[in-house]
């Protein structure tokens, strides 16, 4: 199980995707922007963040240079639609900046869940000196 910060400001896809993360038995603290994000990273130390890209307020890309200059070991997770250009630019940029992985949207569930297993065992190795 992880604690995960799930910033996104479509609330539809917010609710879905916290409700998939929950039926995994993960812990989720969300977000509707970056802003929000930063206020919840000073009440709480999530395992994981997963951010959208193009949010009111402030976008994934400075939420996440802003998170990776805070909590250097943070992994993050990066999901984008786009908005009005292909998603793999922003996706690319996340990734450079310190996203450990990136999905297009709509996100594939069963890569996501693998994605979070895979970053957790990572760091629990890094963690105990394996």
């Amino acid at each position: 199980m992880a604690s995960i910060l799930l910033v996104e400001d479509d609330e539809l896809v917010r609710d879905m995707l916290t409700q998939m993360l929950e039926r995994a038995s993960h812990q989720v603290i969300t977000a509707a922007n970056g802003e929000e994000a930063i206020e919840a990273l000073k009440n709480s130390n999530p395992d994981i963040m997963i951010t959208d890209i193009i949010m009111p307020k402030m976008s994934g890309i400075t939420l996440i240079s802003e998170v990776k200059n805070r909590h250097p070991k943070m992994e993050i997770i990066a999901i984008s639609g786009g908005g009005r250009l292909d998603p793999t630019g922003y996706l690319d940029l996340s990734e450079s900046l310190g996203a450990s992985a990136s999905f297009e949207k709509p996100v594939n569930k069963a890569a996501l869940l693998m994605a979070i297993d895979l970053l957790l065992h990572g760091s629990q190795e890094k963690t105990s000196g394996n």
